[in-house]
């Protein structure tokens, strides 16, 4: 009807108003399942176009669009417009793939229900352009979860309580008999107990304990959890390698002016004496000294890693040593005819010889050590009488070493 009023509206000639009305009461009224047929076609029609727009339309989007498909899009979006008379109802990707087509303000696609709305009211404007669709919605979710997610982040991170393991250590102050270990656990909780077996056949309680180690050998110490009287764990620790220490002590004699130092000891062990700023590494050591005085005698004893010393002083005398006789005859012509110190050293560097009879008188002297006494005065004078007689020897040697020695002798006629 509506058709017909916009033919006969261009047609030129004088208008009645009141023929209208005439006219729509002389022509045959539609019946309800006319006009029901109508509406019904009309919508699947509207309704199968618009699918097919939005088929084309997520085609387009997947692949470039060619020659061909721009026209036939076209072809669509004309019949579009021809079945719904509504521009609003061809999308913005498809007015972009017409040729020619000016590109103008994205309009969103009406979906095939609001299509069938329209068609059904006989209004040819589109409700879609009125309302269009809340495509932000997705946005919004996704830009509330996003914040959502954020917030979660900033939120302090809560750590799980870990429980430790208890940590148990042994350390020595030395590796030799007596030693000394001391023993550490670390991390025990307060409702256990901890038992250490020093592996030597003693035993210790609590988080600290000490052992003295006082034989040489190997000991593998132990560590033992418990918690009301019930054995949680057992833990090895490293063995224990103590060595002995050896004792150490050492003699000495002498023999004139030579020293030798000894120790009773018949283990293998290393040997370190320290004698008169010398040193030397055998078990027992000849020494001879130059000069008097007191002298440290060190010897260090070592077994292994273990090692001991002593030091001990020792007063040393140096003697001349010489053969004095006691009795000899004069003016025999052979042995023992003179009188004097006889020895194989003789170098002093002073030197006195002296004879004196009972009275005191000195019937002798001499600072030569090859100078004998004859049984003269002075070796030149009348023979002395047969008896006893004193003498007395005094010698420094070239180290500052004075010595004073003094007897008697039997002059025999």
């Amino acid at each position: 009807m509506s058709n017909l009023k916009k033919i006969l509206s261009e047609y030129e000639g004088e208008f009645n108003p009141n023929g209208w009305a005439q006219l729509e009461k002389r022509l045959p009224k539609q019946t309800f399942m006319q006009r029901f047929g109508k509406f019904i076609v009309g919508g699947a029609a509207g309704a199968l176009v618009v699918a097919g727009v939005l088929v084309a339309v997520l085609w387009i989007n997947d692949e470039k669009p060619s020659t061909d498909d721009s026209i036939a899009k076209t072809e669509i979006a004309n019949a579009v417009l021809e079945s719904t008379g509504d521009e609003s109802a061809v999308s913005v990707s498809d007015q972009t793939s017409m040729p020619n087509a000016e590109i103008s303000e994205p309009k969103q696609t009406a979906t095939a229900t609001e299509v069938a709305k329209a068609q059904s009211s006989g209004n040819t404007e589109s409700k879609v352009d009125a309302e269009p669709a809340k495509q932000s919605e997705p946005a919004d979710n996704n830009e509330k979860q996003e914040v959502a997610s954020n917030s979660h982040d900033n939120q302090p991170k809560q750590t799980p309580k870990t429980i430790s393991e208890p940590v148990f250590s042994v350390s020595c102050d030395k590796r030799c008999t007596p030693a000394t270990a001391k023993f550490v656990a670390v991390g025990v909780e307060a409702d256990c107990d901890v038992v250490w077996d020093f592996g030597n056949g003693k035993q210790g309680n609590g988080s600290n304990a000490t052992c003295e180690y006082r034989k040489k050998g190997i000991y593998t110490p132990t560590a033992s959890l418990y918690r009301g009287g019930k054995l949680l764990k057992t833990t090895i620790l490293s063995a224990i390698t103590i060595g002995e220490t050896p004792i150490v002590d050492f003699s000495w004699r002498s023999t004139d002016n030579t020293y030798t130092f000894y120790t009773g000891r018949t283990v293998d062990l290393s040997y370190k004496w320290e004698i008169d700023g010398k040193s030397f590494a055998d078990k027992s050591v000849d020494y001879e000294f130059v000069r008097s005085g007191d002298y440290p005698i060190k010897l260090v004893l070592t077994d292994g890693e273990c090692s001991a010393e002593a030091t001990k002083s020792v007063k040393v005398v140096i003697t001349h040593v010489f053969y004095v006789p006691n009795a000899f005859t004069p003016d025999t012509e052979g042995v023992n005819s003179t009188f004097g110190p006889i020895g194989e050293d003789m170098d002093f560097k002073t030197y006195s010889f002296g004879i004196t009879n009972s009275r005191g008188d000195v019937v002798f002297t001499t600072t030569d050590p090859s100078v004998f006494w004859n049984g003269k005065i002075n070796n030149v004078g009348t023979a002395v009488e047969p008896g006893v007689y004193y003498w007395i020897i005094k010698t420094v040697d070239n180290y500052g070493n004075s010595q004073t020695r003094k007897g008697t002798v039997n002059v025999m006629r």
